[in-house]
């Protein structure tokens, strides 16, 4: 039962801490050992449950074998009768505590993965939103002055690019955008708006 859940504790751990930003993920790291302590100490403490009733287990041996050579007895034997009722109630009991004691494991695992997901989740919509909150930065354009300066007018049409009217006039692209300080053609190249192009002699 412990090991499948150190397991997934360990594959779940690895996939968050991946996937965090490099800011939130020392504090992921900090709860996974806390997390990964807690399992290992109830995983002790399951240990010495199964030493007790093992050593149960010898005992109830022992005092087969002392029965066993006192048969003729009766008062024995209502004795033996008494200490099996005492032994299986300790079974009993043995196994009702071990199944709670798992019960219980297995909640204090969940609560505490429950827990870590949702300061992952935090720590990723704080990101998420610095993120969306930082203004866009508009990045200069330099336009060069190396561009043929011979060349001649054209009105922009609808339908028209930059590469088609380089190409139909024997033009580039970059000489175009230089020469009309275009920096954007989808926004700067209007309809109707009439500019140079610029054509090597």
């Amino acid at each position: 039962m412990i090991k499948p859940l150190l397991t997934l504790l360990f594959l779940l751990s690895g996939t968050l801490i991946l996937t965090q930003p490099v800011s939130a993920q020392s504090d992921v790291r900090v709860a996974v050992a806390n997390l990964n302590q807690d399992v290992t100490l109830i995983a002790q403490q399951l240990k010495t449950l199964r030493l007790e009733i093992e050593e149960i287990q010898r005992e109830n041996v022992k005092l087969r074998a002392q029965v066993a050579a006192a048969t003729s007895n009766r008062s024995t034997e209502n004795q033996i009768s008494n200490l099996s009722s005492a032994i299986e109630a300790l079974r009993r009991e043995y196994r009702q505590a071990d199944e709670a004691q798992k019960q219980q494991i297995i909640a204090e695992v969940t609560r505490q993965i429950d827990a870590l997901a949702k300061e992952t989740q935090g720590a990723l919509n704080t990101v998420a939103n610095a993120v969306g909150s930082q203004p866009n930065v508009v990045t200069p354009v330099h336009f060069s002055e190396d561009y043929p300066k011979t060349g001649k007018p054209y009105v922009v049409r609808s339908g028209d690019t930059l590469s088609g009217i380089a190409r139909a006039h024997g033009s580039t692209v970059k000489h175009i955008q230089n020469a009309n300080k275009i920096a954007n053609p989808a926004k700067d190249l209007q309809v109707g708006q009439t500019i140079f192009i610029p054509i090597a002699q």
